[in-house]
């Protein structure tokens, strides 16, 4: 998932959680465990325990926050501008956190889903969702993206801005060398033929979903000349 030089925090959001198993192990790999409010619940479900609890707290069991158990809790107001989840994300980047993973960020109401994809292209290369089967990230011109994953694995891009967006890909069944996504759905459904594949954009953001949970950033994100990886 990562190397060793890579400070990754988890924040496990209040969407649902479809696989605890590989939820734990993602948790376990990395060096800091937010819950965005009610996804606290996820955390007592797999048997691990946040350092953070961030937001309004209006869906946190109430005996959470009474218990003695060492967790910060960073408390908002319920009026506010921002969700649980984008606070939680701003403060990992604040502090230092170089890669953030977003757990049981899908399913639920679809305008918090649509919040937590927004956060994703709000920092391409930095944010990512894992729902425990695959990942969906975002990718601009600074940084080329690689993945790795088994021969057929599904992977889709989708522009994700209005700017004209060429794309160049290598590894996948249907390349794009230097083309315009003509549609929304163009590049829907197309397929690794190798179990890496390098794709690049010219200009504005681009989200990329495999299934898989490996994938590799090179471009600005590396500012030391080390693979940064989710």
């Amino acid at each position: 998932m990562t190397t060793d030089l890579t400070k990754k925090a988890c924040i496990f959001c209040n969407g649902q959680l479809e696989n605890p198993a590989s939820a734990k192990q993602i948790a376990n790999s990395c060096d800091l465990l937010i819950a965005a409010d009610g996804g606290a619940k996820y955390f007592l479900d797999i048997g691990l325990t946040p350092q953070i609890i961030i937001g309004d707290m209006d869906s946190i069991d109430p005996d959470m926050c009474k218990s003695d158990s060492g967790i910060e809790y960073i408390r908002y107001p319920a009026v506010k501008d921002k969700s649980d989840a984008e606070l939680a994300v701003e403060y990992a980047l604040e502090h230092g956190y170089e890669q953030v993973i977003l757990i049981a960020a899908t399913g639920g109401r679809l305008d918090h889903i649509l919040g937590n994809i927004a956060l994703v292209t709000g920092y391409p290369g930095r944010v990512a969702i894992l729902d425990g089967a695959s990942t969906l990230v975002a990718v601009d011109k600074s940084e080329k993206c690689v993945l790795h994953g088994r021969i057929g694995s599904v992977v889709s891009l989708m522009p994700f801005s209005l700017d004209t967006l060429k794309v160049r890909t290598k590894g996948l069944k249907y390349p794009l060398r230097d083309e315009c996504l003509l549609s929304a759905t163009h590049g829907l459904s197309n397929e690794l033929s190798q179990t890496e594949a390098c794709i690049c954009v010219s200009e504005g953001i681009m989200l990329i979903y495999i299934e898989s949970q490996d994938i590799t950033y090179h471009g600005s994100l590396d500012t030391n000349n080390k693979k940064k990886q989710l």
